[in-house]
């Protein structure tokens, strides 16, 4: 692998979305089954050839070094640190961009940490072939405008023109939206420091950004607590129904789900209790409501769907 070929991946974010459960655990350490959002993240980089894997870390980074440094995915991995202030993803790509060993030279690959947007190195290939002269590429999906996204504007050849905010779109429409997977050549961009959005110091439209728009399907969001269960339990369906998933496929050849924990008849991974995925210890009774247990022991009560981390008790709406 060419050494001007470096991956980023997001992960200095603070987690608010994910509940009280979030300020204890980073969202980047929730499991998906057997392995963490970022060990996968990291593996996934890996898979496209980018081996030369950058992390950016701000709030909770000493929990989230702590959960990692025996972990041997994480060996050769490049922690970027950003103090005393979060950098915003633009800021984040610089700092990155700024050091020694990269000096604004080479393509970077950038990956949201609790996002999967499942392409393929062949697919990642042909869309940069495909874009021409391009200084940033933005990978997009298609989505209903009811659901909160911002608009990604485009012209006919797929350039980027600027963003829409949701609240200024029409309701239930379908639209596409920036995905937060985005290829950039360093060289194009020109050197800034400290906090920058990415739209202000790395893909601004006056520039040569282009779209390439990712098949539909291929997303899996665990950015919000409520969103995370809905994947965890999507993904358990997946399985069940027989479907062909890319991301599930993924999952199950890195070892991250273990096919002989499913109950198929009763939704269940770990457990025979329904609905329940329990990656903590104890043996649940079959009146625990359901949810995920991300670890400890089963604590939950009552008919309402909840998360459990070390005895505390997170419920979903």
């Amino acid at each position: 692998m060419p050494a001007e070929r470096r991956c980023l991946v997001l992960a200095a974010g603070f987690g608010t979305r994910m509940g009280s459960i979030g300020k204890r655990l980073p969202k980047v350490m929730w499991p998906v089954f057997e392995m963490s959002l970022l060990e996968l993240q990291v593996r996934f980089a890996r898979k496209l050839g980018y081996e030369e894997v950058f992390i950016n870390l701000h709030h909770q980074a000493d929990e989230i070094r702590k959960r990692t440094e025996k972990n041997p995915t994480f060996k050769d991995v490049r922690w970027l640190f950003e103090k005393p202030e979060i950098l915003d993803i633009g800021g984040g790509i610089h700092n990155l961009a700024s050091r020694a060993e990269v000096n604004y030279q080479g393509e970077l690959l950038v990956l949201n940490s609790d996002q999967f947007l499942w392409f393929n190195s062949e697919e990642l290939a042909n869309w940069k072939a495909g874009a021409g002269d391009w200084d940033a590429l933005l990978l997009t999906l298609a989505v209903n405008s009811s659901q909160g996204y911002n608009q990604v504007k485009t012209d006919s050849s797929g350039r980027f023109l600027g963003v829409v905010p949701n609240a200024q779109l029409e309701r239930n429409v379908t639209m596409n939206t920036y995905s937060g997977n985005s290829v950039i050549r360093l060289d194009r961009l020109e050197p800034s420091r400290g906090v920058s959005a990415f739209f202000s110091s790395v893909a601004q439209p006056e520039k040569k950004v282009m779209t390439a728009q990712l098949k539909k399907g291929h997303y899996w969001d665990f950015g919000t607590a409520d969103r995370y269960f809905k994947s965890m339990t999507g993904i358990l369906d997946v399985i069940r129904n027989g479907e062909q998933d890319n991301f599930v496929s993924f999952l199950q050849a890195e070892r991250a789900l273990l096919v002989s924990k499913i109950n198929h008849d009763i939704g269940s991974y770990g457990c025979d209790v329904p609905g329940l995925i329990h990656l903590g210890n104890g043996v649940p009774v079959s009146t625990h409501p359901a949810g995920v247990i991300l670890a400890g022991e089963p604590c939950g009560t009552g008919t309402r769907a909840s998360l459990i981390f070390e005895s505390e008790i997170q419920y979903l709406d």
